[in-house]
């Protein structure tokens, strides 16, 4: 009877198939039963199982960080509750607060298997307890000696690291090092003072050995910036220059030094992108360090500046070594190099009167060091912007002084700047092209400047001796152009050979004796003719082209 039913079941299963394929619908998954108390086991051994990235990608809420924040406040408040009388003395207050960061780091110790990300925020947060109760205790109570403090401090620093072992995440470290340089501003006390300075160091001395071990490179910037920052801060209240300046110093060559190791350590150099973010914390630490060493002693500070430029340049020179193939922090290093280049020696050291021949020096430079017509590499933009803004200053500089007729020493600097511009302009024809803007302007600018020259040269003479330079300045260029056969440049000369005749005509020609106008009409004339006759020959050159 039961294989007979079985039969039919079975038949009737096959007529339903062949009329699912005829109306094309794809038969139903038959049920699983859930399997027996038996083989939970066997079926737990089965199961699919996530693998290790996309357990670990958990979305990191605000909530763990608001919660932090509570937790940081509330120990802070509970350091600041001042009670004249009763069971809770400043003793008590420190006490509960060093426990209550103890509590924390317990917690996330404990529960840190569950979820490592988040649960290290609990010990990040008993870390900043630890360093407002130490910080606290000195400052803010003195219940400890400044030596005292000093030891705490460094011990907490060592249980930071010795938590990082555990821990090894970078939620972590860089929760605590934002709460442990923040922690004299959320106590909300005067941190103006000596212990602030070695409270600091003794942080960026913890934080820069975790980014390395850490490969965290966030870690590393935040605390340079933060101890930097804090540093030059404290100082504004604090009529001890001298200190100041060291320890930013020290602070400078520690996150400097810890870049380089972090990178010869993992093997991995700064890509641009990485160094470029350190912009900032450079620029912080240049103006902070000029300030307080120009407080000491203004003389040494363009010479120190330029000694920490020197050792960002040691430090590149020794990771280029390492990283034959290049690496991303050259662009950062040669703009901060030319940014020290440029206060430390162009405003601040080079004498004034010097100024216009370094113009002199970067043009030669130009003319004889070698050029391509490719586009510069991005690397030397930040240098070669400075060189041009240094040479255009200079240049209106020297021309407002030749207008304004300030002094002879001009004069010199003006012959020689306008011979440099000639010989860059004549052998640079492969990167300064004819009929080009660039052609245009060089060629402009040793006009202007060479009718400035001339006439601050010839002016203590006479009128007509200006006239007379200003002529033989234009026919010299179109004899050269004659020899080069560059119409552009004959054609040019013609601006200043029509500015010496007009003058020459009239002014030179009403106002002079009757003997001295009929020279200066003949030489005047001569001089057209002559260069009319060239200015025929530049016609027959653009026929023949």
């Amino acid at each position: 009877m039961s294989n007979s039913i079985e039969t039919s079941l079975k038949r009737l299963e096959e007529r339903l198939s062949t009329i699912e394929k005829h109306l094309g619908l794809s038969a139903a998954p038959a049920p699983v039963p859930p399997p027996s108390s038996t083989d939970l086991d066997a079926w737990a051994d089965h199961s699919p199982t996530v693998s290790p990235s996309v357990a670990n990608e958990k979305p990191m809420n605000w909530l763990g960080f608001a919660a932090i924040v509570c937790f940081v406040l509330a120990a802070g408040f509970i350091i600041k509750l001042s009670i004249d009388s009763g069971w809770l003395t400043p003793t008590r207050q420190i006490g509960i607060s060093g426990l209550l960061g103890i509590a924390f780091i317990t917690a996330g110790l404990k529960f840190i298997k569950f979820d490592r990300e988040y649960i290290g925020l609990l010990p990040s947060a008993g870390i900043i307890i630890l360093y407002l109760t130490s910080f606290a205790a000195h400052r803010y109570y003195d219940l400890m000696s400044f030596e005292t403090a000093i030891t705490i401090t460094s011990l907490i620093s060592a249980l930071c690291i010795g938590l990082y072992s555990k821990i090894k995440h970078d939620i972590y470290a860089v929760t605590a090092a934002i709460g442990a340089y923040l922690s004299p501003v959320i106590l909300g006390v005067d941190f103006s003072t000596e212990f602030s300075l070695y409270y600091f160091l003794i942080g960026s001395l913890s934080f820069a050995t975790i980014s390395i071990f850490l490969k965290s490179r966030i870690l590393l910037l935040i605390s340079a910036n933060l101890a930097i920052l804090m540093t030059s801060i404290t100082g504004l209240d604090m009529n001890q220059h001298m200190m100041i300046a060291t320890h930013l110093g020290i602070h400078f060559i520690l996150f400097s030094m810890a870049t380089f190791f972090y990178s010869k350590h993992h093997g991995t150099p700064l890509t641009e992108n990485e160094a470029w973010s350190f912009l900032p914390v450079l620029l912080v630490f240049y103006a902070a360090e000029y300030f307080y060493v120009d407080k000491i002693t203004p003389s040494a500070a363009p010479w120190i500046s330029l000694g920490f430029a020197g050792v960002l340049l040691i430090l590149y020179m020794s990771a280029r070594k390492l990283f034959p193939n290049g690496f991303g922090s050259q662009s950062l290093i040669l703009a901060f190099v030319t940014l020290v280049c440029f206060h430390s020696i162009y405003i601040e050291l080079l004498p004034m009167a010097y100024h216009p021949w370094l113009m002199v020096a970067f043009i030669l430079v130009a003319t004889f060091a070698p050029l391509s017509s490719k586009p510069l590499p991005p690397r030397f933009f930040v240098p070669a912007i400075a060189i041009g803004l240094v040479s255009l200053a200079e240049y209106a500089s020297l021309a407002n002084n030749l207008f304004q007729l300030t002094g002879q020493e001009w004069v010199p600097v003006s012959l020689v700047a306008i011979a440099s511009i000639w010989a860059f302009l004549l052998n640079k024809t492969d990167f300064i092209r004819p009929k080009t803007e660039g052609y245009y302007a060089v060629l402009g600018s040793a006009h202007f400047l060479a009718i400035l020259g001339l006439f601050r040269l010839t002016i203590d003479v006479s009128s007509l001796a200006v006239s007379a330079s200003w002529l033989f300045y234009a026919v010299a260029v179109m004899l050269l152009a004659t020899k080069r056969k560059d119409d552009i440049m004959a054609k040019s000369a013609l601006v200043v050979l029509a500015l010496a005749a007009g003058k020459a005509l009239l002014y030179d020609a009403s106002s002079a004796p009757t003997l001295v106008r009929i020279f200066c009409l003949l030489l005047t004339g001569a001089v057209l003719y002559g260069c009319g006759f060239l200015m025929r020959r530049v016609a027959t050159w653009n026929a023949q082209k």
